[in-house]
């Protein structure tokens, strides 16, 4: 049994880190976890399938918390994660209920799956945000599902994963998605136009990329990521947050104004991560 981790580094944040051990393996610790979203789990499915694919198999740490490890696996992660993952800590009994009109448990992304994960995604943002505004979500879940299967495949693949949350104790309806590809990334894939070979930095490339009509191709394209943050309606609290290579990019937008950071990060990801929150009062 691994107690003690030296060297840990953050996934996403301290709660949740890796390591490489002495002998090959990638552990993924997960025990001081009090909470799960679907980019924590989405993030450690390609995480552990990146390493995979290189011969290094992973090692998963559940959480100390009965509750978060019974979320875990509701939301098929350890499903999902490589078959050669050793699974250390409880896991919990589990007596599986219908929620397909709350969750898309976390689910491998390919072109094959795309559209029969689309048509779910689009029944649980119309359920809980109604007719109109589901739409205008589901709009910018497209832009995701697109960029991951367009220029985010690779042979370890991408994953997806979203949860509706109804509002009743905090006021708010809210719809979060993640989308974690194992592809070339954002930096890359914008470089491959030659308008934007100028471009250095993956942080850099994560501001790019949320300009209307910017592509990684010569073509002529829409506006893409940003649509993910003017899609909404002016009701909507949209918040997105884009990891790719050592870059870091946080945009916000409350009714007319909208918000943008992006930093470089000490420890890089493979491919890109997006997350996706909408948020409408009751």
């Amino acid at each position: 049994m691994l107690l003690e981790l030296a060297g840990r580094h953050p996934l996403l944040r301290d709660s949740l880190a890796t390591q490489s051990t002495d002998n090959g393996r990638l552990v993924v610790d997960a025990r001081r976890l009090l909470f799960a979203s679907p980019l924590d789990l989405t993030a450690t499915a390609a995480t552990a399938h990146t390493h995979a694919a290189v011969g290094t198999r992973a090692t998963l740490l559940l959480p100390d918390s009965a509750d978060v490890a019974s979320y875990m696996q509701r939301m098929d992660l350890l499903r999902a994660m490589p078959p050669t993952t050793q699974v250390e800590g409880q896991v919990p009994d589990e007596t599986r209920s219908d929620r397909s009109s709350t969750l898309l448990e976390v689910e491998r992304l390919r072109p094959d799956t795309a559209d029969a994960v689309s048509e779910r995604l689009g029944r649980v943002a119309t359920h809980h945000l109604g007719p109109r505004d589901g739409r205008r979500v589901f709009k910018g879940i497209g832009e995701l599902i697109d960029n991951a299967i367009s220029h985010g495949t690779s042979t370890c693949g991408a994953f997806i994963a979203a949860q509706a949350y109804s509002g009743k104790t905090t006021g708010y309806r809210r719809l979060e998605i993640a989308v974690c590809d194992t592809g070339i990334g954002v930096l890359t894939h914008l470089r491959g136009n030659p308008a934007h070979c100028g471009i250095t930095t993956s942080a850099e490339a994560l501001d790019r990329a949320l300009q209307p009509g910017v592509s990684g191709t010569s073509d002529t394209r829409g506006n893409g990521l940003p649509d993910l943050l003017a899609g909404t309606s002016d009701a909507a609290a949209t918040r997105l947050v884009l990891r790719s290579g050592d870059g870091l990019l946080r945009a916000g937008r409350l009714r007319r104004a909208a918000v943008t950071r992006s930093i470089s990060t000490a420890v890089p990801v493979r491919g890109t991560w997006s997350w996706l929150r909408v948020s409408y009062r009751h």
